[in-house]
Formats: C-alpha cells, structure tokens, sequence
C-alpha cells in the first residue's frame, strides 16, 4: 500500500506567496461554520473560502485529533449540511464526493447520482473507506448518502483507489465539542432520482490556504 496522500490541491503561487493549497468545506449551520480537512488549513498564513464568485476570510476555530477542522466565516455562503441521526452507510452503498472546483463542469452534464462506494473489504473504526478515484481538492469535501446527508469528510488517499473519510459519528462529536449546533435528521434532503452533485454545491465552497 502507497503512503496516505493528502487530498489538498498544492497550486504555485505569487512570489510573495511560497506556497497555495486548494481544497473543499461545506457549511453545517446558518452562522458560518465549515467542516473541512486538518491538513487544508493547518499552518496558514490566511485562510479564504470562495463560493461562485464570492471570497471571504476564514479562521480556524479548532483542529481535531483526526483529520478534520472547524473553520469560519463572517456569514454563510451556502446551506447548512444535514447529518443523518444515525450513520446508514454499508458495505457497497454508492456515495458522492469530489472537489467544489469540479462540480461546476460536473453539474454542467447533468450532475451526478455518484462516484464512490463504501469499501466492502476493509474496516477503520473513524473513518469511512471509500473506493474512489477522486483526486487533488477533494479533502474536506462531504460524503454524501443517497439522501443527501453527510455520512463523512473526505481526509485522504491510501491507494490510488480507496479513500478515507472521517466519518460523521466522529465530524458531529466534534462538532457538539466546540458548541456548533448542526442539524441531523434521518429524512431525505433531496428526492431519490436527484443529483447529489447539486447537493454537494449548495453546501460546499473552495478553501484556500495560503502559506507564507
């Protein structure tokens, strides 16, 4: 097995910028709190998220032991997540994650039911293991079920297939750890024919870190 690899998009930046990491948050409640990855937003020199065509400053409220942070923004930019009550994801379930920057060109051919599967194979007690070939931008991007709830947070590759995921029972622990009211429910956010690539958009926005 290859060594984890971050899923944060490294771009060159402006001379006095030594180094830009790209990659995905999502909003999960009205005041401005993100979920995204640790290691997108660890150690930077100012934090940004954009959203169709809008770009605001972010800060980190907290960093969790694994692979996820709390960010936020002056005001949302987006939908708040929903997260089921209970986790409902099993062995070959399909799921939807990916990059903001690519639901965009995604969304423009017809969006997209999904484009991962619960791994049947192998077992990690925090994180969910995806079979994917999502690549650079997608950490900290939602996993989202069949019902458009977050069953995860996308952290990192460990083969050129299979991803993991923090998975919601942990991204909501934290969550409730530092007072971020989220909403759970168990109800569909989306009919069952819809894209969940639509659904990804409402709730997800880039985050860029740019380190100095």
């Amino acid at each position: 097995m290859e060594a984890a690899k971050p899923l944060a998009r490294d771009v060159t930046g402006a001379p006095a910028i030594s180094q830009r990491l790209d990659g995905t948050a999502f909003f999960v409640d009205d005041l401005g709190h993100m979920l995204t990855a640790r290691h997108a937003v660890a150690d930077c020199g100012r934090i940004v998220v954009s959203k169709e065509g809008r770009s605001v400053a972010a800060r980190v409220v907290a960093l969790a032991a694994t692979d996820i942070a709390l960010i936020k923004v002056p005001r949302t930019l987006g939908l708040a997540a929903v997260f089921p009550r209970a986790s409902a994801s099993a062995a070959n379930d399909m799921v939807f994650a990916e990059a903001y920057d690519r639901l965009k060109p995604m969304l423009a051919h017809g969006g997209a039911l999904g484009n991962a599967f619960v791994d049947a194979t192998q077992r990690d007690p925090e994180h969910l293991v995806l079979r994917s070939n999502v690549t650079f931008g997608t950490s900290g991007a939602p996993v989202l079920d069949s019902r458009g709830l977050v069953e995860g947070v996308v952290s990192r590759r460990t083969t050129i297939d299979r991803v993991l995921a923090v998975d919601a029972a942990h991204a909501k622990s934290f969550l409730s750890a530092h007072g971020v009211r989220f909403q759970e429910d168990d109800r569909p956010q989306m009919s069952g024919t819809a894209s969940r690539a639509h659904r990804a958009a409402s709730i997800s926005a880039r985050v860029t870190c740019l380190q100095q």
